[in-house]
């Protein structure tokens, strides 16, 4: 019973909020010997205040700076006696104390390396774990031989002989009061005062090894053991199962994060966080590398580090938690999300539809579960509480209950196509239904097509949104559209910043009309129109969404994440008060697995009944809470000067940092340690006493200088986050440097020789010009002869060189232009008879010789005499050209394509069988099916026939085009648009 009181008084101390987001939600990145660790398993973890990321391995001692891994170990540090590393910790100052398998203990203080071994008192080389104390005073726990403490050179030896309850120590921890807690293989033992004292076996810690001690921030103390986690009593010398939620294993690491949460690494079972909520576990299945976790680390980010068998894993609570395959969703190209009325969010997919409740997936809906199509474009909840989804190829479904209930698609009447990007219900109950080829509406059993005959700008529908007043917006590929009643009215966007696209609206309690479109943010508002661009600050021009907060601010997807903005600014700047828009952007550094936002669907962002943001993006469902978004602002982080190389070699630096005469080279190397952001960090520096005002470098994160004059200069750098909307820090990094002189440039010894000098060159100048004097009257004659002989030579070669130069590159342009003409067909722009000939002839014979697979190919437009007849010989050439770019993109390089002849194309297809050749002929024909024609020929569709054949018993290469063409026109008589082989 105590202990249950002491686990519920524990846990209702932490933060509500705490617990908001699983495990499985939280952004993470993952490190293995491919991304450039020396070794998979990490054992131990530690951050120095400079922001550094120390890592031990059984390969080397790392340092990360966010970017790149710095490995130290024997080869490249000799003073290193191991590089196998078991524990890692630092100090207030910056020390990093280094643990090794059996090279005792490497203390690193700034630059400078000490070691410690038998020699200087440790009772053994085998290290399991070592800490500087308070007092400087360093403990080291050895494999087999206790605990030795070197107290500035005297050494004390705790041991199974003097009352240790096992010579095997595994962990040493300094809490607040200056104790030493010691984790042995017999139990737990604490130092206080100088005396030692051995928790009895009636202390409640079971009789298990223990691996690990942490105090907690509100000095509470915790013991990992192997048959799991116990705390001590408060007040008391007795200790508690922490939670009879947390199995019973061994557990290597703790640690409690920023939240008052606490993590636990496991020997068996993973990574475990307990909160206010209960246990949330992350294991091997779940996206964790390996489940035995040695080390854990919260840093000064939040971020959690988890050091495994298998790799290193990061963990960042951002303001964003996407939701994809790892966490039950059946695809990860997510491209609309909707909330019903009863607070489920639907996520449509690729490959499915998903049901997300209470935190998790729910349910999954694909073609096994009886969908007829995977692809989902758009979700609506009608009146009567279904479901309408719409597909990319299947029409509209109404589901309920996960079951489809209803169909409406082109094959049962629907006007328009079954790619369906938008759904809209009137309060009459009338379903608005946007394709891609104009927009539907079903009323009472009966559909009416809207299109360009009726004022639509264009049939293909991207977008709608039922205004207040219960007019309908329709979004296009050209602009914009208004329907009140049967009425059609055409907005015109070209004039704002040359908008085509409408991807999404929202509108105010006033009615004014916000659109996402591909040229920025537009606004609507009492008849007039105001565009909102790159022109004016924003980051990117295409937007595919607009989505209130409620808190004042708009949230704005595109390719490069979200973009927030505050409202009363955007409307500011489109009045005039402004001139430029400040912005926040929110992306992976944020938590989004993916910054790629998707739009031409719908919706493909919305605030839910929670008010949380929810956008679909290429990598999973992305979320983020605005009300919590400021807890989650990171300050940019200071940069720390990482080396300083003088002639190339590296030098300690120092305050100032005085440099010996002679000085040729001065090099800076700099990082700001961010774990959060170090892809979205940009550097300026500059060198007072020589650059004259800062220098932006990028992401570039050294420079050089070379020939520094001696004297005081004083170098700066500083750091930016401008895709985040973090300008430059305020404070800099900054050393003084003293380069010295040589003795002869003081400036008195300058002065001297400056004298001696002038006087020295008016003698010889007063020589010098007599004698010239007379050789300059000789040379002149001369210089006159020869530069007359040579001009009239130079002349002639001259004007040779120009005749032979303009014949040159005449017949040069001749014989290329002759060579396409013969080779290429003119307006294709793809090969033409005659080279597809010569290339057959060829690859037959090849195939001949080596009995190697042939096959050959004919397409031929289906009703191409049609496009010619109704549009123009004009919109026939578009149609050829698109046809010819469609079949030689899905070819992709596997065959060689040439114009046949008029409308025909042929394909060869050397060391292909007949059954690829047949799998290539039908993508190239659905590519061809898939043109949009609307530019040259509306409402036309594009379509060919081919006919494919093999070598087979062929002996001469025409037999084989002759069998090509009859399957050709076979595929004719069987109704076009089709392949035959």
């Amino acid at each position: 019973m105590r202990l249950h009181l002491l686990l519920f008084a524990w846990l209702v101390s932490l933060p509500a909020n705490a617990v908001e987001k699983p495990i499985s939600a939280f952004y993470r990145e993952i490190w293995t010997t491919r991304e450039g660790l020396p070794h998979n398993q990490v054992n131990t973890i530690t951050q120095t205040p400079d922001g550094y990321l120390w890592l031990g391995t059984w390969d080397g001692l790392v340092r990360y700076n966010g970017l790149e891994f710095q490995t130290f170990d024997r080869g490249n540090t000799p003073i290193l006696r191991d590089s196998a590393i078991r524990s890692l910790s630092s100090t207030a100052d910056g020390t990093v104390v280094v643990g090794t398998s059996r090279g005792g203990v490497a203390v690193l203080r700034g630059n400078q390396w000490t070691i410690f071994g038998i020699a200087q008192g440790l009772a053994q080389d085998e290290v399991l774990d070592a800490v500087l104390d308070r007092g400087g005073r360093l403990w080291v726990a050895t494999e087999s031989a206790g605990i030795s403490l070197l107290d500035h050179g005297k050494a004390t030896q705790f041991n199974a002989a003097n009352g240790m309850p096992s010579d095997v120590v595994y962990e040493l921890r300094e809490t607040s009061d200056g104790s030493i807690w010691a984790g042995t293989s017999a139990g737990l033992v604490r130092f206080r005062h100088g005396r030692m004292q051995v928790m009895p076996g009636s202390s409640g810690l079971p009789d298990a090894p223990v691996f690990v001690v942490v105090e907690t921030r509100s000095r509470g103390l915790l013991v990992g053991t192997e048959q799991g986690v116990y705390r001590q009593v408060p007040g008391s010398e007795r200790f508690e199962r922490l939670s009879p939620l947390l199995p019973t294993d061994g557990v290597p690491s703790l640690s409690e994060d920023h939240a008052g949460n606490l993590w636990i690494g496991t020997v068996n079972n993973g990574l475990m966080r307990l909160s206010a909520t209960g246990v949330d576990r992350f294991t091997s299945q779940r996206g964790l590398p390996n489940n035995r976790v040695p080390s854990l680390l919260v840093d000064r980010e939040g971020s959690i580090w988890a050091g495994t068998n298998a790799g290193l894993l990061q963990l960042s609570d951002a303001p964003f938690g996407t939701w994809n395959i790892d966490q039950g969703l059946s695809d990860d190209y997510v491209r609309t999300v909707y909330e019903s009325r009863d607070g489920d969010v639907w996520i449509g997919t690729g490959r499915g539809l998903n049901l997300w409740r209470d935190n998790r997936v729910v349910a999954n809906y694909t073609t096994q579960d009886g969908l007829p199509s995977d692809s989902i474009l758009s979700l609506l909840q009608a009146q009567d509480g279904s479901l309408l989804v719409g597909t990319y190829t299947d029409g509209v479904l109404r589901m309920r209950d996960g079951k489809v209930v209803e169909r409406f698609n082109t094959g049962n009447g629907m006007p328009g196509s079954n790619q369906i990007r938008a759904l809209a219900e009137a309060t009459d109950g009338s379903i608005w239904i946007g394709t891609n080829r104009g927009l539907v509406r079903w009323h009472h059993g009966e559909y009416k097509r809207f299109g360009l005959t009726e004022g639509l700008p264009r049939e293909f529908i991207l977008s709608l949104h039922l205004a207040r007043d219960g007019s309908l917006w329709v979004g296009t590929s050209d602009g914009v559209a208004r329907i009140v009643g049967e009425n059609v009215h055409a907005l015109d966007l070209g004039n704002i910043n040359a908008a085509k696209d409408v991807f999404g609206f929202s509108e105010d309690a006033d009615g004014t009309l916000w659109m996402a479109t591909d040229r920025g943010l537009v606004r609507y508002r009492r008849g007039h129109l105001a565009g909102l661009g790159i022109a004016n600050g924003m980051p990117i021009d295409t937007l595919f969404a607009v989505v209130d907060d409620g808190l004042g601010y708009f949230w704005l997807t595109s390719n490069r994440g979200v973009i927030r903005v505050k409202k009363t600014d955007a409307n500011a700047v489109l009045d005039g008060r402004r001139s430029r828009i400040e912005f926040d952007q929110l992306g992976e550094a944020n938590g989004m697995v993916s910054a790629q936002c998707n739009g031409g669907s719908g919706p493909s962002a919305m605030r839910d009944s929670k008010g949380r943001i929810w956008v679909a993006t290429a990598r999973g469902a992305a979320m983020a809470s605005p009300a919590s978004l400021h807890a989650y602002r990171q300050a940019l982080p200071h940069v720390v000067l990482e080396q300083i190389r003088v002639n190339d070699r590296p030098i300690a630096p120092g305050h100032p940092l005085r440099l010996p005469a002679g000085t040729n080279t001065l090099e800076f190397r700099y990082a700001a340690i961010s774990f959060l952001m170090p892809r979205f960090l940009r550097y300026r520096q500059r060198l007072l006493g020589e650059d004259a005002g800062w220098v932006e470098r990028g992401t570039m994160r050294s420079v050089q200088y070379t020939n520094l004059r001696p004297g005081h200069y004083r170098f700066e750098v500083g750091v930016s986050a401008p895709g985040l909307g973090q300008g430059w820090s305020t404070d800099s990094t900054a050393i003084d440097i003293d380069i010295q002189p040589h003795f002869w440039q003081h400036s008195w010894v300058i002065t001297a020789a400056m004298i001696m000098g002038l006087l020295g060159l008016w003698a010889l100048v007063r020589w010098r010009t007599t004698h010239l004097r007379r050789r300059a009257v000789q040379l002149e004659a001369l210089v006159e002869l020869r530069t007359s002989d040579l001009k009239q030579h130079a002349e002639r070669l001259r004007e040779s060189d120009l005749d032979k130069s303009r014949l040159l590159e005449k017949l040069q342009q001749q014989s290329i232009a002759f060579e396409r003409m013969a080779l290429e067909d003119a307006l294709t722009g793809v090969g033409n008879r005659r080279s597809l000939d010569t290339q057959l002839q060829q690859a037959f014979d090849r195939a001949l010789r080596g009995q190697r697979s042939l096959c050959f190919a004919l397409f031929d437009i289906d009703h191409f005499k049609q496009v010619n007849d109704q549009f123009s010989h004009a919109a026939g050439d578009q149609a050829l050209i698109a046809v010819a770019k469609a079949l030689h993109d899905a070819l992709d390089g596997a065959g060689v394509l040439a114009r046949w002849g008029g409308e025909e194309f042929g394909v060869l297809f050397e060391r292909i069988p007949l059954a690829r050749a047949i799998e290539l002929c039908e993508t190239m024909r659905k590519r061809v099916e898939a043109i949009d024609c609307g530019d040259f020929a509306p409402g036309f569709r594009l379509t060919v026939s081919g006919g494919v054949a093999e070598i087979g018993e062929a002996q001469r290469f025409e037999s084989l085009v002759a069998r090509a063409d009859a399957l050709l026109y076979e595929a004719k008589r069987g109704g076009r648009n089709r392949i035959c082989s």
